[in-house]
């Protein structure tokens, strides 16, 4: 039997471990930002297929309104948008620890500040990452 457990999972964005305070439901979403391959038909049917060299994904993170993560977060961002420097890139890392699924960019940034609620219970706030530089390994998990 093979088992998945959320809370085996790695994931950190310059050198934060974004673990803490995450929301229930889906957390993570990693996107690419284009296909692979391309292909174009010729007028006589020969199709040629391209190989694509954009390495671009999307980073979605769904943390509790509560998460100390988005004070580390909104001071990384803040002094991105300050600075000139690129201040706020740094590496991207997901590793599923129970298994063989791995995700690096070595370029990532925030993207855009979350949108905020407020409600009765608590919310979410949702992180929107752009990466550059992605490596992905969609992988298993073993038996128990």
């Amino acid at each position: 039997m093979k088992t998945y457990d959320p809370r085996k999972y790695d994931l950190i964005f310059a050198g934060v471990h974004l673990n803490e305070g995450i929301a229930d439901g889906t957390f993570l979403t990693l996107s690419s930002v284009g296909p692979g391959f391309t292909s174009k038909a010729g007028v006589d049917g020969e199709v040629t297929r391209t190989r694509m060299h954009d390495t671009r994904y999307t980073a979605r993170l769904v943390l509790m309104q509560t998460s100390e993560v988005n004070d580390r977060l909104s001071t990384i961002y803040a002094a991105d948008r300050a600075a000139t420097n690129g201040q706020g890139v740094g590496v991207f890392f997901v590793q599923d620890r129970a298994g063989t699924t791995v995700l690096e960019a070595a370029k990532a940034y925030i993207a855009d500040d979350p949108d905020v609620t407020l409600d009765m219970e608590a919310s979410t706030r949702e992180w929107l990452f752009e990466l550059t530089g992605t490596t992905m390994t969609h992988g298993s998990n073993p038996d128990d």
